[in-house]
């Protein structure tokens, strides 16, 4: 008995992989994917104004290839579009011996997809089915993967893989933030006469 407690111990304090701490990200119970959503009140704001404000937010994400695509629903009209922005993180490697730490910086490319829907007087938003693409990558590694393996799945084995995850989610986490806060800008900001022409 007295043998299993430092073992049990042992695995309570290593359980999150080298005191790496669990990811805590908002995921949908359906998708199982991570997912940021709110509504948002837009008091006095028409839905035809929320609907220019909507298509110039996803104008401005989506790639030429694929625009944004509108439809309604009871009404509520929906301006959904798939978005792309660079994405890196900087991490601490551990040298063994004397030798300082170095770091690390990954350069990857974050996608994702956007869907607002728009009443009077609101909107709601939802972003969601983000994929890590990994431009340096080179078969037989993926290209990409959902971000859920990296954020979430993921497991480092050392000290400086510890360090990477770390590093990523905290960055995925700003690049959430910064995105959502973009998008709730966009959204509070009128449509000037030259973006109504377009």
């Amino acid at each position: 008995m007295k043998t299993l407690l430092p073992i049990a111990l042992f695995c309570c304090l290593t359980g999150t992989t080298m005191g790496q701490a669990p990811a805590s990200f908002p995921l949908d119970k359906a998708t199982r994917r991570i997912c940021y959503t709110a509504v948002v009140p837009a008091a006095g704001v028409s839905q035809a104004d929320l609907r220019a404000r909507a298509r110039a937010w996803a104008s401005g994400i989506a790639p030429a290839s694929r625009p944004p695509i509108e439809t309604s629903e009871l009404d509520t009209e929906v301006v959904a579009a798939d978005g792309s922005q660079p994405f890196a993180y900087t991490y601490e490697a551990v040298e063994s011996g004397t030798r300082p730490a170095r770091h690390y910086t990954i350069k990857l490319v974050l996608h994702y997809t956007t869907k607002l829907s728009l009443r009077e007087g609101r909107y709601r938003y939802e972003i969601t089915t983000f994929v890590i693409e990994y431009p340096m990558a080179k078969p037989p590694s993926p290209t990409s993967l959902p971000a859920e393996a990296d954020l979430i799945e993921a497991r480092a084995l050392n000290e400086n893989g510890s360090n990477s995850i770390a590093a990523e989610r905290k960055s995925f986490a700003e690049a959430a933030a910064k995105l959502q806060a973009q998008l709730k800008q966009r959204m509070n900001t009128p449509i000037t006469p030259a973006e109504a022409k377009q």
